[in-house]
């Protein structure tokens, strides 16, 4: 590497890192704006009949939380520093992913994350495992209405996210290497099994 390359790399390290801490104060200002939001589209809707301008209400305080939901999603996964592991269930890290994937599928796709009972905590590197389930979502070549399904597992005392992806659709082997480093990252189960991520090709899951 050149010594200008090393130094542009650096400038992007020293930028992302500064957009990380900012990244609280952003949402911060951002739950302000939006509770001032919430509170007088309440306010609004006390006093609205039923009829369309109650209907164009709903429709806005329906988009503001979809809005709440993808910044909070956006700027929480921002802020969370590489190589740091969090002890936290895996169905919370992944449901809490679900609003950034969503986005980044651009409404093509659908990815739903399935009910499941409760799996133990892991210790877990949640920006590997953000870095892997974008990697999973934006490398796909998708047909419109698709639908790829997530459920937490746990078997013989290890910790897995099982993906099944429409029928005849192929895992990149970008996604395939990012799932591999973010099983790689993650720490150990209280029995000490590593969480890893079996991939399961098939049929398209019932929506």
């Amino acid at each position: 590497m050149t010594q200008e390359a090393a130094l542009r790399d650096d400038r992007l390290a020293t930028r992302d890192e500064r957009l990380r801490r900012s990244a609280s104060a952003v949402q911060h200002d951002i739950n302000n704006a939006m509770m001032v939001l919430a509170s007088n589209l309440e306010m609004l809707a006390r006093h609205l009949p039923e009829g369309p301008p109650r209907r164009q209400l709903d429709r806005a305080r329906e988009a503001a939380r979809r809005l709440d939901e993808v910044m909070r999603g956006f700027l929480d996964a921002l802020r969370r520093p590489g190589g740091e592991l969090v002890r936290i269930a895996p169905a919370l890290a992944v449901s809490q992913a679900l609003a950034l994937l969503r986005v980044a599928l651009g409404g093509r796709a659908r990815i739903e994350l399935a009910p499941t009972e409760a799996v133990a905590e892991v210790l877990l590197d949640r920006a590997a495992l953000d870095a892997a389930l974008l990697a999973l979502v934006q490398d796909m070549a998708l047909a419109p209405g698709s639908v790829i399904g997530l459920v937490v597992q746990e078997a013989d005392g290890a910790v897995a996210l099982a993906v099944t992806l429409p029928e005849g659709v192929a895992l990149p082997e970008s996604a395939r290497a990012a799932l591999a480093l973010a099983g790689a990252l993650a720490g150990a189960l209280a029995a000490g099994p590593v969480l890893s991520w079996p991939i399961a090709t098939g049929t398209t899951p019932s929506p």
